[in-house]
């Protein structure tokens, strides 16, 4: 297979046995993406605070019942973050952040951008700490194309799939770019800090720049920090597909999403004996799962959302997976 050429760190929070949760970040100050806001508790506060934008797929209680802590984590913070979801995600988000009482410090400046997803328009709407969270006032605007959320050097994609509710598949979409090692920060001199973006983008200008940056005090030349602590990535796609059901209505357009991902986290809550129930519920069974991976041409496929009746049995799933699709694995939390 290769290298999978996605560099960011990629954190499925409780492995592929429990509540769906992705946690994907790059090495630098409040980037990280966060894909479901399920059970997150065995993520530090200190990583939910780094938070950029949270991708909600829908509103099952394993999807969105960690989105306390998310807020609790950022509360105090001086940052817009950004919510996507489904149809009612601005109401739902509200109606948390409400049920609370707030002391309304000074420090406490966070603001909330909301948005829901539909297939032809996006709904908008802010709430800010600053304000006291006035009720929010969405406002409508047409949708074109699948791009939904972009940041430097990346975008997230995002599409509608066949579930019980109204749910959501992911894609982030990262471009040719200049990243940091993530392993060379956590054994080298230097800390993350705004430096990393200053590098990466000068080395994006000119690969050969041969001026110096300042890190930490010191003035270090520009290609002594490239070739220690960064690399040059041709661009990847990564998938992330749950709870949905594979009907005629979202085959083809879950396969052209997915398609040449070099990795896919996907859905596996049955196995192929139990393709009734997964019918009936809306999810995806190992067959699925495979089919969808081989029409898609992914590079590597993660199972994750296994349901608990196969406590003690998971890797039969995988084992049922891989008679069809090799490049597959489960992570155990």
């Amino acid at each position: 297979m290769g290298t999978i050429h996605l560099c960011a760190e990629q954190t499925l929070v409780n492995g592929s046995t429990g509540d769906p949760v992705l946690y994907v970040d790059y090495v630098d100050s409040d980037n990280a993406l966060l894909f479901d806001a399920g059970d997150n508790a065995a993520l530090s506060m200190e990583r939910l605070a780094d938070l950029r934008a949270v991708f909600i797929t829908h509103h099952h209680v394993d999807h969105f019942i960690g989105l306390d802590r998310i807020v609790r984590a950022n509360i105090d913070s001086d940052k817009v973050l950004s919510i996507f979801g489904p149809p009612h995600t601005i109401q739902k988000v509200y109606d948390r952040i409400r049920s609370y009482e707030y002391q309304f410090f000074p420090i406490q400046k966070i603001v909330l951008d909301l948005v829901e997803i539909e297939p032809h328009q996006l709904t908008r709407a802010r709430i800010e700490c600053t304000k006291r969270f006035p009720p929010p006032q969405p406002v409508s605007e047409p949708r074109t194309g699948r791009t939904i959320f972009s940041a430097p050097g990346l975008t997230v994609e995002a599409v509608a799939v066949d579930h019980t509710v109204p749910c959501l598949a992911y894609a982030l979409v990262e471009a040719p770019a200049y990243h940091v090692k993530s392993t060379a920060i956590a054994d080298g001199a230097l800390r993350p800090g705004p430096w990393i973006r200053e590098v990466a983008q000068r080395l994006a200008a000119s690969p050969i720049d041969d001026g110096s940056v300042t890190i930490q005090g010191l003035k270090i030349p520009l290609q002594q920090v490239a070739q220690q602590y960064f690399h040059r990535a041709e661009g990847g796609r990564l998938a992330y597909v749950t709870d949905t059901v594979w009907s005629d209505t979202v085959q083809s357009d879950l396969i052209e999403f997915c398609r040449g991902a070099n990795r896919l986290y996907c859905d596996c809550f049955y196995a192929e004996a139990q393709a009734n129930s997964a019918l009936k519920h809306k999810h995806m069974t190992t067959q699925t799962v495979a089919e969808l991976a081989i029409r898609a041409k992914v590079r590597e496929l993660i199972l994750m959302h296994f349901s608990g009746r196969y406590r003690g049995r998971y890797e039969k799933l995988v084992d049922e997976v891989r008679g069809r699709f090799p490049h597959v694995s489960a992570q155990w939390a």
